[in-house]
């Protein structure tokens, strides 16, 4: 797998925070999510991550704030030198120690690109899978120079992008189990710290090392069977009530 890093674009910067204030409002923070993580440090786009409904004037104003006097294609280059001299070749080892070997169980594929591209704000961002090049957007304008937690998140997105369309896809399985799953997968091989906010989970009693290393998709799949049970259940006590 060959890995490369580049900064966004300020078009392509722009694009992602107006994509992360929709996501943010319609899905992200019922979960407990700070939108601080995708934006820039400063007042003006948190006044628009306020804001949970953008008329057309509003997108104008924050994204000309934004072109005019926030991009700074340097900020999106800070994490370069300590990815190319402290992070790609350990990434690349572990990988292929832990993960490739396990992708043939998974019913996942590795990708024979993957492309790095650096947005605003601290944190992971959307990923693309795909068959032979995947996108991984991190954000690192807000991100401490510590090669560890840079290490950490980049495996914790590579984990989210291999499984995402043939287990998580194809079981629809809901953003906070999502996430314990490959907390789950990930203190396995490299010890990342969990979630707080999804430790206390559904997945906890079928997420285990076993299963992450003999049959995970098998295991989702009954998973999202009885959560679906339980949430049916759950429905008819109330409805009786």
């Amino acid at each position: 797998m060959q890995i490369t890093m580049r900064p966004m674009t300020a078009e392509e910067a722009w694009k992602h925070i107006l994509n992360n204030h929709s996501s943010y409002h319609r899905t992200l923070k019922k979960y407990g999510y700070s939108y601080n993580s995708f934006i820039p440090n400063v007042d003006v786009i948190r006044e628009m991550f306020e804001k949970e409904t953008l008329t057309t004037a509003d997108i104008e104003k924050y994204r000309n704030a934004f072109m005019t006097e926030i991009y700074d294609v340097n900020k999106l280059k800070r994490l370069e030198p300590i990815f190319n001299m402290e992070i790609k070749t350990k990434f690349e080892q572990v990988v292929n120690k832990f993960l490739a070997p396990l992708l043939p169980s998974w019913n996942a594929t590795m990708p024979k690109f993957l492309e790095l591209r650096c947005a605003y704000g601290k944190g992971s961002g959307y990923y693309r899978p795909d068959s032979d090049h995947a996108i991984m957007l991190f954000r690192v304008s807000r991100y401490p120079e510590n090669p560890e937690d840079i290490f950490n998140i980049m495996f914790h997105e590579f984990v989210h992008m291999l499984i995402q369309t043939p287990i998580i896809q194809k079981y629809n399985v809901p953003q906070d189990l999502k996430e314990r799953i490959v907390d789950l997968i990930c203190y396995e091989f490299i010890k990342k710290p969990v979630q707080p906010m999804f430790e206390k989970s559904f997945a906890n009693a079928y997420i285990t090392p076993e299963t992450i290393k003999n049959d995970l998709p098998g295991t989702v799949e009954k998973m999202m069977n009885d959560y679906k049970m339980l949430q049916q259940n759950q429905m008819q006590q109330g409805q009786k009530l």
